[in-house]
């Protein structure tokens, strides 16, 4: 009878664990998708005009506003799929430990040599943004260099954690890039017109040509 009671309870208590890692995981992939899609519904140009004529102190600030909540969104999310507990698909120690130091060290340069180009304070929404088209540094090299260290830090992130909620995450992220990449090139389209049409044409999106 005792041991049949410990059985039972040993099959509860996984059952609601499984349930519990389930639940945790639909939440972060849910999370997020949707917290992208609401980084670039808040930076299109209607939603940006829509702010701007109701509240011009409010818009002031607005950048700097989603800045915050995609990053603040995006860090709860990536601790929460650390405390969901999960078994690695390969040590994550020794030369994978190196190699994800090495992806993450080259995303981060590849990320910051982007911010030279677009000015990191007003790109936070810390003053008025340059609208002008320039194309200039690794901005010759790929059109979205930002989302190109991003892939990197994604891939760093699951040799540095290869399970399945990593796992998942990570699909959702890349998943929603080619998305990205389309509205904010529809938004760059309608601000500089042929300009950019041309320098999408001779440009690659993510991985620069190594023979040009």
């Amino acid at each position: 009878m005792f041991i049949e009671i410990l059985v039972i309870k040993k099959r509860t208590t996984t059952n609601i664990f499984i349930l519990t890692s389930h639940g945790s995981l639909a939440i972060i992939n849910w999370g997020v998708d949707h917290l992208f899609f609401l980084h670039s519904f808040l930076a299109s140009n209607s939603v940006k005009k829509t702010i701007q004529k109701w509240s011009k102190f409010i818009y002031r600030f607005y950048r700097l506003g989603y800045s915050i909540i995609s990053a603040t969104g995006l860090l709860f999310l990536l601790w929460l799929n650390g405390l969901i507990p999960s078994e690695d698909y390969f040590s994550r120690f020794g030369l994978v430990r190196y190699a994800s130091l090495f992806v993450t060290s080259f995303g981060v340069i590849i990320i910051r040599l982007a911010f030279k180009e677009y000015k990191l304070f007003p790109f936070l929404g810390f003053g008025d943004e340059d609208l002008s088209f320039k194309v200039r540094g690794i901005l010759t090299k790929v059109r979205h260099p930002i989302y190109s260290g991003i892939i990197l830090l994604v891939v760093a992130y699951f040799l540095f954690s290869p399970n399945l909620p990593t796992l998942l995450s990570c699909m959702c992220m890349l998943a929603y890039l080619p998305i990205g990449i389309y509205l904010e090139e529809k938004k760059l389209i309608s601000q500089f017109g042929d300009q950019y049409i041309e320098y999408r044409k001779n440009t690659p999106a993510l991985i620069p040509r190594l023979f040009s």
